[in-house]
């Protein structure tokens, strides 16, 4: 599913200014100074997506393209951090044990373009990389207008998203190297401040230093699941104990090749 409050297609393909429309044909907001700039910015990148001219079949095959994308994506930079081409990195300079595997959508396209920036210079993958920012943008507002309605702390932020994506687009678009280097360096660092912002991963970087201290003390818990169990009642930005459990697989692991490699 492309969005939760609104549909982009009925709210766009026939516009009626600052009224966003939901997937029964009804209005869904009410008309203010920040819906309306929202507003704006969807009704400009629908307007670059097909000339703004598309069947309903046309728009969701380009939904459907850009969840393949944000897939793929996904797995190219789980790969690139494997390798070492992807680093995460405090302000100190010390590497973050960030799962990439669980990386934001959001997040995904200012990383892939800075990474692989010369997807955008060939003809052939121009015209797919400003369709993907475009229908980000859009993804974007639904994910402001989710915010608005709930409590209004997440929204800024997927505003600011929405019109950046819409930017970096048009940025493409032109040709203009120059714009597209600024914007792709601003998309990039921005990406990457957030990541070293995220609460779950400096909770990550805490259980790490607690699954040192259980090696060094292996009857403190019983196994992973114990483990892993207890982790959540310490940290509340961790949900999920199945993950608990992977990184604990993940750390073996490391220490296994190193014991090879020894």
């Amino acid at each position: 599913m492309f969005s939760i409050y609104y549909d982009p297609f009925l709210t766009f393909s026939n516009a009626v200014r600052g009224e966003f429309i939901d997937r029964n044909g009804k209005s869904c907001t009410e008309s203010n100074c920040n819906i309306d700039a929202l507003f704006g910015i969807g009704e400009e990148a629908f307007g670059y997506l097909y000339g703004g001219h598309c069947e309903k079949n046309e728009f969701d095959q380009g939904c459907a393209r850009y969840w393949k994308s944000i897939s793929e994506y996904r797995k190219l930079l789980v790969e690139m951090h494997k390798c070492g081409a992807l680093v995460f990195t405090n302000a100190e300079g010390d590497r973050l044990l960030y799962d990439v595997s669980e990386i934001q959508d959001c997040e995904i396209p200012s990383l892939v373009w800075k990474l692989c920036p010369e997807w955008s210079r060939r003809d052939e993958f121009k015209s797919d990389l400003v369709e993907f920012f475009l229908f980000h943008a859009l993804h974007e507002i639904d994910n402001a207008l989710v915010g608005i309605a709930v409590d209004g702390r997440d929204a800024i932020a997927a505003a600011i998203e929405a019109s950046n994506a819409l930017s970096n687009a048009i940025a493409i678009q032109s040709g203009n190297k120059v714009e597209q280097e600024i914007r792709r360096d601003m998309a990039y660092r921005g990406a990457m401040e957030k990541l070293k912002r995220d609460p779950k991963q400096v909770a990550k970087a805490k259980v790490k230093e607690c699954w040192d201290e259980w090696q060094l003390k292996p009857t403190n818990y019983r196994g992973k699941s114990a483990f892993a169990k207890d982790m959540m009642t310490k940290f509340d930005e961790l949900d999920n104990q199945a993950v608990i459990a992977r990184w604990c697989g993940q750390w073996e692991k490391e220490v296994d090749k190193l014991h090879s490699a020894g």
